[in-house]
């Protein structure tokens, strides 16, 4: 499985008969082979998750398929694509907060879904394929804000803890988690838990907002999850594992 990791929260997967490409606005996506599906995956409307430009890779011949929540905004791009002669609607799985689905590809890959409230808009991605999982949280964070009131942070960190839950030792192969530096003092609360939570094998820190040096400040305080932090650096930068 290659990881590619393009812009904030925007990642790219090839596993060995489809690609994942997850929560694009902007940045280079990486050419894949045109055998293997692309599925696209949004987890809710936010400009800095969602793009409309991802519907421009329906148009190349790629095999493409969205999977995206259902109060994200896409109707425009239906009727516009449709003029065009391109099916959107056919190529579109719409998803809901706890519940779970299997996206069947025309390769006869199989992608089983599970997808978990977020704590702030739209859902985290669970995914079970070719014998790997991949965990995308989206906006699923612990986001305590010291401007908050205290019963803001009190049902924060209770929704966030009840999604974590059904992640209780789970072993996840590639996982994507928010750690964002506008939070300050307690910007590494949301990985500490999920770290403690779940038994994943590599964890993608995103939504850094390009402040990449809070991933090294994350493992001076626990060194003990060296080996399974990537260290991202830059944009385009290519995980193999």
């Amino acid at each position: 499985m290659k990881v590619t990791y393009i812009y904030h929260s925007g990642f790219f997967v090839e596993m060995e008969n489809v690609c994942f490409l997850f929560d694009y606005y902007k940045g280079t996506i990486p050419d894949h082979v045109p055998e293997k599906p692309l599925v696209v995956f949004v987890s809710h409307r936010h400009g800095d998750h969602y793009n409309p430009k991802i519907f421009e890779l329906a148009q190349e011949g790629k095999g493409v398929h969205y999977v995206i929540p259902k109060d994200v905004p896409y109707k425009r791009e239906l009727d516009m694509y449709e003029k065009k002669g391109v099916p959107l609607a056919e190529y579109i799985t719409v998803v809901r907060r706890n519940e779970t689905q299997s996206l069947a590809l025309p390769n006869g890959v199989t992608v089983d879904m599970e997808m978990l409230a977020s704590t702030d808009e739209g859902v985290a991605y669970l995914l079970k394929c070719e014998g790997k999982t991949v965990y995308h949280a989206g906006d699923l964070n612990l986001w305590v804000w010291r401007e908050e009131s205290k019963q803001y942070n009190h049902n924060m960190q209770a929704n966030y803890f009840r999604e974590l839950n059904k992640l209780k030792d789970m072993k996840i192969d590639a996982a994507f988690v928010p750690l964002d530096p506008r939070q300050g003092e307690d910007a590494f609360g949301g990985l500490e838990a999920f770290m403690e939570y779940a038994r994943p094998e590599k964890v993608y820190p995103m939504h850094c907002w390009k402040k990449y040096s809070i991933i090294r400040q994350f493992l001076d305080k626990h060194p003990e999850y060296a080996g399974q932090i990537v260290k991202i650096e830059r944009e385009g930068q290519e995980f193999l594992q």
